[in-house]
C-alpha cells in the first residue's frame, strides 16, 4: 500500500538547464500543459495540479504533497514528513527535474538554493 506521494517538480520554467542544449523539434508539453502558453508560475501550478490529478486516479487514498521548484530544505522536510506519515507503508517520490542539470555520476538529483541562484545536488 502506498500511503504518501511526494510530487517534486524542479522545472524552472523559462530557463534552460546549463548542461543541456535544446534540440528542434522537441516536446513542449508537461503533463498535457504547454508551459509557454501561461506565465511561468501559473504554468508550474497547472502542471503540478495535472500531475497530482493523474496520480490520484491510481492511488485515490494516498496523501499527496506537491512541491513546486522547491529549495533543498523544503525537499528534505517533505521527505521526512512523508516518511513519518507513511510509517511502514510505501512512499512514492516523483521527481521531475527538466529545469535543472542532469543527475550527478553518484545519482544525486539537483534542487535550488533559497534564492534560486544555484543548483544543489541532493
Amino acid at each position: 500500500k502506498t500511503a504518501a506521494v511526494a510530487l517534486v517538480l524542479c522545472l524552472n520554467i523559462g530557463v534552460d538547464p546549463p548542461d543541456t542544449m535544446k534540440v528542434s523539434p522537441c516536446a513542449h508539453l508537461e503533463c498535457w500543459v504547454d508551459p509557454a502558453s501561461l506565465q511561468p508560475q501559473k504554468a508550474l501550478e497547472a502542471i503540478g495540479k495535472s500531475l497530482q490529478a493523474q496520480y490520484e486516479r491510481w492511488q485515490p487514498r494516498a496523501k499527496y504533497k506537491l512541491s513546486l521548484d522547491p529549495p533543498l530544505d523544503e525537499v528534505k522536510k517533505l521527505c521526512t514528513s512523508c516518511r513519518r506519515f507513511a510509517r511502514q507503508e510505501r512512499v512514492l517520490f516523483h521527481y521531475n527535474g527538466h529545469g535543472v542539470p542532469k543527475p550527478t555520476v553518484n545519482g544525486e538529483v539537483w534542487v535550488f538554493n533559497k534564492s534560486y541562484t544555484q543548483y544543489i545536488p541532493q
